[in-house]
C-alpha cells in the first residue's frame, strides 16, 4: 500500500464504513472517526494494535483538534479520507432540515478539509510519503436539482473547494493529491428505505471502486459507468434545456 497510515473521517456507517473495513483488511494503520462511539468500538476492535478510533462531530467547533488527536495516536497521516455528510427531504423547503446540510456538507466539510491542508502545508516533513486527500461529494453537484436543492449546492460547493484547494497546493508548492470522488445513488443508511433511486448501485461494489479510485490518485473520479456517460450529458445540457428537465429521482416502494 502506497499509503500506509489511513484517516477517515465519516467511518461509522456507509461508504465511510466499508473504505474503513478495506483500508484495515489492507495492512494499513488506520485511524477511525465520526459521532458513534458504538461503531468506532466495532471497528478498533478488529485490529486493536492498528485502528485507533475518536469521536468527531464535524459541526463542532473542536473537530479540528480531535482529529489532530487521532492523527497522533494513529502515527501520523498519508491519506485523508473524508466521508461524512447528510441528505434530507426538501419538499416543503424546511429551513431547519436545510442550514442542517449546510451545517455538515458545507462548514464541516471546510473545517476538516482546510484543517488537513494546513497539516500537510506547515510541516515539509509530512509530504515527504506524497500524500493525498479525499473526499467524497456527488453526482448532485454536477447541476442544480430541484427536489434537492441545498444538497446539490452543497455537493457543488465541496467540488468547488477542492478543485481551489487543488490550485492553491499547486500555488504554494504542496505536493500533495486532492481527488474528488463522485458516486451516484448508493443503497446506504443515507437513502430513504422506503424508495428505489435512479441507477442505484450496491454498496459493496461502490466501496471496491472508490478505493481503486482512490489508490490511482486522479484528481477526479465519477463512480459507474452509466454515471458517467450521465454526468456528461448533464454538463452538455443548456441551462434552458436543465430547467425544464424534470428528472425522476426516485420511486416509493409499492
Amino acid at each position: 500500500m502506497r499509503e500506509k497510515r489511513v484517516i477517515i473521517v465519516g467511518a461509522t456507517s456507509g461508504l465511510g464504513r466499508g473504505l474503513a473495513e478495506r483500508y484495515i483488511a489492507a495492512g494499513c494503520a488506520v485511524g477511525v472517526a465520526g459521532r458513534n462511539a458504538v461503531a468506532l468500538k466495532e471497528l478498533t476492535a478488529i485490529d486493536p494494535e492498528r485502528v485507533k478510533s475518536e469521536v468527531i462531530d464535524i459541526t463542532a467547533e473542536d473537530a479540528p483538534r480531535r482529529l489532530s488527536e487521532l492523527i497522533a495516536s494513529t502515527g501520523g497521516m498519508d491519506l485523508y479520507i473524508h466521508c461524512s455528510g447528510i441528505l434530507k427531504e426538501e419538499k416543503e423547503l424546511d429551513i431547519s432540515g436545510q442550514t442542517d446540510i449546510v451545517a455538515t456538507n458545507v462548514t464541516g466539510f471546510v473545517r476538516m478539509l482546510s484543517a488537513v491542508y494546513r497539516y500537510y502545508r506547515d510541516d515539509k516533513e509530512k509530504r515527504k510519503q506524497k500524500p493525498a486527500i479525499a473526499a467524497i461529494s456527488s453526482i448532485a453537484g454536477i447541476r442544480g436539482l430541484g427536489d434537492l436543492p441545498a444538497y446539490s449546492a452543497s455537493k457543488a460547493f465541496d467540488s468547488t473547494y477542492l478543485e481551489a484547494l487543488r490550485q492553491k497546493a499547486d500555488k504554494e508548492g504542496v505536493k500533495v493529491t486532492i481527488t474528488d470522488i463522485k458516486p451516484g445513488w448508493t443503497r446506504t443508511a443515507l437513502l430513504d428505505s422506503n424508495r428505489r433511486y435512479i441507477l442505484e448501485m450496491d454498496s459493496a461494489v461502490v466501496v471496491n471502486k472508490i478505493y481503486n479510485a482512490i489508490n490511482n490518485r486522479k484528481p477526479l473520479s465519477v463512480i459507474g459507468i452509466r454515471w458517467k456517460i450521465l454526468t456528461a450529458i448533464e454538463r452538455s445540457l443548456p441551462r434552458g434545456i436543465w430547467r425544464k428537465l424534470h428528472i425522476q429521482l426516485w420511486r416509493d416502494n409499492q
